[in-house]
């Protein structure tokens, strides 16, 4: 836990004595970290947190409450991005998950919480600013343009170049938000054992202990959260659930990947918002694309200029001598959004998912691999001598929130 972090002070705003003395205990037999305490509500804080060095703070505080949100934010301009703020709220609901994401502090954790669960995420909070990119948790969300245009097959894809990076690598985990209808686990021939029956009206009982029941492990060390399929049933879980569910994988793995159902729902904008990379998928029809301009001007409209669309054309072909849908076409159609085309290999999709194994694993070297590569790790792509072209250009991502 030391490597690479010196000695910080931590400022930790609460009235709970209880709370305060468990943290206390906590960070004890730490050499790293040096604990103060600040027995206040966040309304009646002044001058305390510019009066030390603080490399964080973490806030106590019931984000259910207007005025103690509004003392929040005063807080986040004073320090001026100085200092990462964890927030450890007493109530759970959308509207305070959205509004912590919005003042983008470092994590929020709802009580009850372990001493385990509040060390880790001050520790990743500490190791924030300064830090290199990519050495915290990272999400990337997929959605669907239409119906039919291979979301999961590169969301997955996706999920195992991440797993296997050699600059992004470690653990990674994909998270089928599809309930209904959702393959993510089929395609890998896996059982699907997330039961979100169980902790629907009660989402703070989802813990680590319970999430690592209801992880479905790929033999290549990818995990997958995905909840059986119920065709007859439309069903639309409420905000918390779903935040609570990402904010615990986020928490426990360094790479999310997130396969989106097409139908928006309440908790849609809260995803978006906690993403760091958004992909739309889509298709080289005219339709398709009419329908995907309409759908980031509706990513703008929900979510705002934060979140990003980035479109990935699937089974993409440059077609330079008839008079279907050219490259140029699509760049005049999607703009800066289009970040790459996937080749349309048929073949290839089609064996991996009757077999229910990665591209990877059938070809390694096959252009839908490269191609989703040159998108996804193009520093990777570049290294390994893929051949790259100038059909896309990614920048960087905004910051994610810590508990999408």
């Amino acid at each position: 836990m030391a490597n690479g972090i010196k000695t910080k002070k931590i400022l930790l705003v609460s009235t709970d004595r209880t709370f305060v003395q468990d943290t206390r205990t906590a960070f004890a037999a730490s050499e790293i970290i040096q604990l103060s305490t600040v027995e206040k509500n966040v309304t009646e804080l002044r001058g305390e947190i510019q009066e030390a060095d603080f490399g964080a703070i973490i806030v106590d505080m019931d984000a259910a409450r207007l005025e103690e949100v509004e003392s929040l934010q005063r807080v986040m301009r004073r320090l001026e991005g100085k200092a990462p703020v964890v927030v450890v709220t007493q109530e759970f609901n959308a509207a305070a998950a959205r509004i912590l994401v919005q003042l983008k502090v470092a994590d929020f954790l709802v009580k009850p919480i372990t001493t385990a669960d509040l060390v880790r995420s001050v520790v990743r909070a500490l190791q924030g600013p300064g830090r290199e990119e990519n050495t915290e948790s990272q999400i990337y969300t997929f959605m669907p343009a239409a119906g039919g245009v291979g979301t999961t097959t590169l969301a997955l894809q996706t999920a195992f170049q991440l797993h296997h990076s050699v600059t992004r690598g470690a653990s990674t985990c994909v998270v089928d938000l599809n309930f209904q209808q959702g393959a993510c686990a089929e395609y890998l021939d896996l059982e699907p054992r997330f039961d979100i029956t169980e902790i629907e009206n009660q989402p703070e009982r989802l813990d680590r202990q319970l999430l690592d029941v209801m992880l479905s492990k790929h033999a290549s060390g990818l995990c997958v959260l995905a909840a059986p399929t119920h065709p007859s049933e439309m069903r639309s879980f409420k905000t918390d659930v779903v935040v609570r569910m990402l904010d615990l994988v986020s928490a426990y793995f360094d790479n999310v990947v997130i396969d989106m159902p097409r139908t928006w729902f309440p908790w849609t904008e809260t995803v978006l918002l906690g993403s760091n990379k958004l992909y739309i998928v889509a298709e080289m029809t005219v339709p398709c694309l009419r329908h995907t301009q309409r759908l980031i001007q509706a990513v703008y409209e929900t979510a705002g200029k934060e979140v990003k669309p980035n479109v990935i054309v699937n089974r993409f072909e440059q077609k330079m001598f008839d008079n279907g849908i050219k490259q140029a076409d699509v760049q005049e159609i999607l703009g800066e959004h289009f970040v790459g085309g996937i080749a349309n290999n048929y073949r290839l999709v089609r064996e991996a998912v009757d077999r229910g194994v990665p591209l990877h694993e059938i070809d390694p070297n096959a252009n839908v691999v490269n191609d989703l590569k040159k998108i996804i790790l193009p520093e990777e792509a570049v290294a390994t001598g893929a051949k790259s072209k100038s059909l896309f250009g990614l920048g960087k991502g905004f910051l994610k929130r810590k508990a999408g």
